[in-house]
């Protein structure tokens, strides 16, 4: 496997819509990291009235566990917003890629599509981070 060099990298950004507030409650950037062969993580809670936003980073080497995961901190009875992005100005080192980078360049520019008010389905999340796996360049 080629080191990981992100020239073009695919950027999966998952919006958890919550009906009883009307808002985003929750914030999930996952790209795939082929040097290290895992889905980086990265991700942020609405903020609240104590704390400015909890934000959180994992990596996951497979698409169930992913899967798994997201369907344990996204409630079932809302909807989720899906966008693509192809970011082509991220760190080449994944660990260096943090939610806030992700936010400050989340940018109409970089989305290749995306859905909205949809709910969250397994088979379609795992086919999404198969793309996210599988669909890359190297070229500089």
């Amino acid at each position: 496997m080629a080191a990981f060099n992100v020239t073009d990298c695919l950027v999966l950004k998952i919006e958890e819509n919550d009906p009883v507030k009307d808002r985003v409650d929750n914030t999930i950037y996952i790209l795939y990291d082929t040097k290290e062969q895992t889905y980086v993580i990265r991700g942020q809670r609405e903020c609240g009235t104590v704390r400015s936003g909890c934000t959180f980073s994992y990596t996951c080497e497979d698409e169930n566990g992913l899967v798994d995961y997201l369907q344990y901190v996204i409630c079932h009875e809302s909807t989720i917003n899906e966008i693509l992005y192809n970011y082509d100005n991220l760190p080449d080192n994944s660990n260096d890629i943090t939610f806030e980078f992700l936010q400050k360049h989340d940018h109409s520019d970089y989305e290749v599509g995306g859905y909205n008010d949809r709910k969250l389905s397994r088979a379609r999340l795992i086919k999404t981070l198969r793309i996210l796996r599988n669909v890359f360049n190297y070229y500089n």
